[in-house]
């Protein structure tokens, strides 16, 4: 009985390495991109290639409406039945963010899993300091707290007032859509 379980349990995780490995990446990232363009947002000059359980893009450029907003050095997308995330390593603000924020992200990460299937949650880290947050799906709400850097505190103090500090001297972002 034990041997027909174990068999049966090695048949189930064969079949989803297998599914996952095979899962066309490629053609979900470009329904994305289709989607993103819908809303003004244009990926462009991108290299994307299918790296089997993980689709890698490289030198991507971000547009909004027509006006260059961000470049991305490395993207990696992980599109797995129970976990999915986005990584993003090396992303350059466009020069117009320069009066909100330091421009470089060093890296950024958006996970969506079945553990935690009513949030999206989201970290990242650069010159502005470390962000942690979640997207709420079921209440469109957005809720970041930011650690921010000591660059952030001492040239961006007008970006920061928008935020609510807290007593451990982070500061909370809250947004319903």
């Amino acid at each position: 009985m034990v041997k027909k379980i174990s068999i049966f349990f090695a048949y189930t995780i064969f079949f989803m390495l297998a599914l996952m490995y095979f899962t066309p990446k490629d053609s979900i990232y470009f329904l994305l991109e289709e989607k993103l363009k819908q809303s003004d947002i244009v990926i462009s000059f991108e290299q994307v290639e299918d790296k089997g359980f993980f689709l890698n893009i490289v030198d991507a450029d971000i547009s909004f409406k027509s006006i260059s907003s961000a470049k991305i050095n490395e993207a990696s997308i992980i599109v797995f039945a129970i976990y999915n995330s986005v990584s993003l390593k090396g992303i350059t603000l466009s020069t117009t963010a320069k009066s909100f924020a330091p421009l470089n992200i060093h890296k950024a990460k958006v996970i969506y899993s079945i553990f935690n299937p009513l949030n999206v949650s989201i970290e990242a880290v650069g010159e502005f300091g470390e962000l942690e947050g979640e997207f709420n799906i079921v209440n469109s709400t957005l809720h970041l707290e930011l650690k921010p850097s000591q660059e952030m505190l001492k040239n961006y103090q007008s970006s920061l007032r928008k935020l609510n500090k807290t007593e451990n001297g982070e500061f909370v972002y809250d947004k319903t859509f």
